[in-house]
């Protein structure tokens, strides 16, 4: 879902509905406007409201939680091949092939996060990545310690590729549960009742026109903010590229 256009269509979605509330309150006939009319549409509508903020509210703490976790996953990332990089420096000369392969693969990976070039998507899930992983996996298994040292050292780096591994699939699957579109669609629908009951009874004039399109924008913010926070490796709100860099100038270091 296109967070942009998403918003752009609740926005006009909520004005419009604003605008036919407004319009049908000056066809209404004179009985539909009394007192206790206007008494029953705030109470029922005040049951709406109370609904709507409650799921909105669900929705963006939803999506709030989802981009902090797949931002801790990816500085978990960026601090397991520096730890890694640690350790097989302190391994010695024999680990030199595998500390080529994790700078390769740090590198990969960091591209396949934060493309270069605002058309391309991000590539969670690339092949050519994972193989380079699997290939660095089987490498440091290769070693042959002839210590203690190297022994523990060794054993300690295979469970950090492994937590990486298993973070790069976390970040995969994770991409795959995206926003409740049903969810979304029904809050929409709420807060356009909400807009036609606040233009129904309201003054025909620029300023009440002007205040509920500015209300428009603020709904129609929130839903885009939580679309957005719902695509973390692209758009305005994104998971910041900082961790891999800072990691792969970390183990570029001779």
């Amino acid at each position: 879902m296109n967070p942009p256009l998403a918003g752009l269509i609740v926005l006009a979605s909520l004005f419009c509905g604003a605008m036919f509330g407004m319009r049908i309150g000056r066809i209404l006939p004179e009985h539909h406007l009394t007192d206790q009319t206007k008494g029953v549409i705030t109470v029922s509508t005040g049951m709406i409201g109370t609904l709507t903020a409650f799921f909105l509210g669900l929705l963006i703490a939803a999506a709030s939680s989802s981009f902090s976790t797949k931002n801790q996953e990816v500085v978990n990332i960026g601090a397991d091949v520096i730890e890694m990089d640690h350790l097989l420096r302190r391994y010695g000369p024999e680990a030199q092939g595998s500390r080529d392969l994790l700078r390769r693969y740090t590198a990969m990976k960091s591209q396949d996060f934060f493309p270069e070039g605002t058309t391309k998507l991000p590539n969670l899930n690339n092949p050519r990545t994972n193989a380079l992983l699997e290939e660095l996996q089987d490498k440091l298994v290769a070693l042959d310690p002839s210590n203690v040292n190297q022994r523990w050292l060794q054993s300690q780096a295979l469970q950090l590729v492994t937590k990486i591994g298993g973070a790069r699939w976390l970040l995969v699957e994770q991409s795959t549960l995206g926003l409740s579109v049903p969810l979304l669609v029904l809050v929409v629908f709420w807060l356009c009742i909400l807009f036609f009951s606040f233009a129904l009874f309201a003054p025909r004039n620029a300023t009440v026109i002007t205040a509920l399109f500015v209300c428009a924008i603020a709904a129609a913010a929130a839903i885009y903010m939580m679309l957005e926070l719902n695509s973390p490796f692209r758009g305005i709100i994104h998971i910041s590229s900082k961790p891999m860099k800072e990691a792969l100038d970390e183990i570029s270091y001779k």
